[in-house]
This record gives structure tokens, sequence and C-alpha cells, in this order.
């Protein structure tokens, strides 16, 4: 019998890496935890859009970021400024912002860490860092360049709401899980209770890694593209 893979992130975001996974014979069950929505602009955001040549840095979080943050920005800019920089999270969000054109560094490993590690921010003393990214989340990344002296902003362009399913019963033991994120591994945990104990997890670091709880095993992909996922699943259903 097939292999179950339970997919989590938001809709939209599962159905490339669904098909691969389908065409290599594992079943695969799409069930979003997380529904994101655009934040509506207020005038602040509006003025952040208009005047984002003024930043020497502006970081994207996410593809979701991109996703909701690049219409208003094209409004203003039918061709993008000379200067900021621009960098991403990950390979996966760089990818997202290269089909508008915009060319973003990025980590090799995907995180706010790895971002921290980059030669770009270390020396930032007064430089302006805007990060465009969803309501709420980790304050790790802010809160270090604001220590190295720099003057950050956000620019919260989506909100996220937790879904909940009442029926699992389709994931038996020594199925595959994953989750992209510490939101999603809680909404996973909580729906699923002592179930998580016969399931095999698959997260994008170490960082969530290291708050999964409970299950059969839990495997660290090598980032959050769509290929490190398809990699780690095929590897561990094998």
């Amino acid at each position: 019998m097939a292999t179950p893979v339970l997919l989590t992130r938001p809709e939209g975001e599962n159905e490339e890496i669904a098909t691969r996974l389908r065409q290599s014979g594992l079943k695969v069950i799409l069930r979003p935890l997380l529904e994101l929505s655009e934040r509506p602009a207020t005038s602040e955001d509006k003025t952040k859009a208009m005047n984002i040549d003024l930043q020497d840095a502006v970081i994207f979080v996410s593809k979701s970021a991109v996703r909701f943050a690049i219409p208003l920005l094209e409004s203003y800019w039918p061709q993008w400024p000379v200067a900021p920089a621009w960098f991403a999270v990950g390979s996966g969000t760089a990818a997202a912002l290269s089909t508008f054109d915009i060319g973003a560094l990025y980590p090799e490993v995907a995180g706010s860490e790895g971002l921290l590690d980059l030669p770009q921010f270390a020396d930032v003393f007064g430089k302006k860092v805007l990060i465009v990214r969803g309501v709420g989340g980790r304050q790790l990344l802010a809160e270090e360049l604001v220590r190295r002296g720099a003057s950050v902003a956000y620019w919260e362009v989506y909100e996220r709401k937790q879904l909940t399913y009442e029926n699992w019963m389709d994931l038996p033991a020594q199925s595959i899980v994953v989750a992209t994120s510490v939101e999603a591994l809680e909404s996973l945990a909580h729906q699923l209770g002592d179930q998580v104990r016969d399931l095999r997890l698959v997260v994008v670091s170490k960082r969530i890694a290291d708050k999964a709880d409970g299950f059969a095993s839990v495997t660290i992909a090598g980032g959050a593209s769509d290929q490190a996922l398809y990699d780690a699943i095929v590897e561990l259903s094998q």
C-alpha cells in the first residue's frame, strides 16, 4: 500500500509537490492547517511601499510575504528602484521574488539565523531595514539587527487563521506528516493527540524539530523548498 503523506501548508502551496509525490507512487492528503488572508493596507503600509527605495535592505520572510506584498509594491513601482538590497529567508522565497524580476540574496540554511550570518548584515549600524512578514511571528531577526545598530520596521501584509479538522482516521500508523512552521506543528500536536506516536514527521528546520515531541521519528529536510521536502519525503518512504 502506498505510504500516506500529509501536506499541511496553506492552500495553494501544496499542489506542485503533491503532484510529484503522487507520480512517485505516494498517497497524498492535503489538509492546510493555516489559512492566510491579506491584511488590508493602512496609510502607513502604503507609505512604506511608496518609499521602499529609502530602505537599505528589505527582507521577505516567506513566500506568502512576497505574494501579498508585491501587488501593492507594483502599484507604486512599475520599475524596481536601484535601492534597496533585497533579501529572502531562503531559496523558496528567493525563487518567488525572482518571478517578479527581483534578485534576492538568501542564506544557504534558511531561517533568521542564516540571514543574520550573511556578511551583508555583519555591519548594519545606521542602516534602515524593512522586514516583510505576516502579523506576529519571531522577533529574533529584528531584535538582533537592532542590537547591531540598525533601524528596523515591520510591514505585515497577511494574517493567519488556524484550521481544525474532526476526522484524522485516514492517517494510519507510519504515515508521513509535514510541518513547515511551529504554528502548523502545534496545531498538528493539538489535533492529533496521542496519534502522533505512530506518525513520522518531516520539518524544515532544527528550530521546528526541537519543538516536536512524541512523534515516531523526526526528519529535518534540507530546506523549505518543494525539492528539499520532496527529497526528504521520498527517502523516508523507501
